[in-house]
């Protein structure tokens, strides 16, 4: 196998790589080691230390150069970004009381659409089973609550 043919097959074979590997960085090197496969092909670069050179600068070159214009496209985006949050579908609405809370204990499980989660108030009013409370915030995957006014 020849070397162009090396280089064209390696930059191929990493343009198609940064559809596995994430980040948009594969891509510039293999541009880069395609340049140089068709540059060594039209015999225009035979040197093997000429095209390493060739290689290192046109890949980071390009990488550099052109990274964050292309991640820019290829980033999902909405509409609304700007004015939904990942609590618009917590905060602001009620849960019911499942257990806990008992006694000034701060924590204990709640029930929100049909689903359990674990819950705790910043009160130190005693809850009992059943109390409607109101959703003010969320911590991972535990819902802050407070009571009903």
């Amino acid at each position: 196998m020849s070397v162009e043919l090396i280089w064209i097959v390696l930059g191929i074979g990493m343009i198609l790589a940064e559809f596995v590997v994430p980040g948009l960085i594969v891509i510039f090197f293999g541009i880069g080691a395609l340049i140089v496969g068709l540059l060594a092909w039209w015999g225009l670069l035979t040197d093997t230390t000429y095209q390493l050179w060739l290689f290192g600068l046109l890949s980071g070159g390009l990488l550099l150069t052109l990274r964050n214009r292309f991640k820019a496209w290829f980033q999902g985006g909405s509409l609304v970004a700007d004015t939904d949050t990942p609590d618009d579908d917590y905060v602001g609405h009620y849960a019911t009381i499942l257990e806990g809370f008992e006694n000034g204990t701060s924590f204990g499980k709640v029930s929100y659409r049909d689903a359990h989660w674990n819950a705790k108030t910043t009160d130190n009013d005693s809850l009992a089973t059943g109390d409607r409370v109101l959703i003010s915030g969320r911590q991972g995957s535990t819902l802050i609550i407070q009571k009903d006014a």
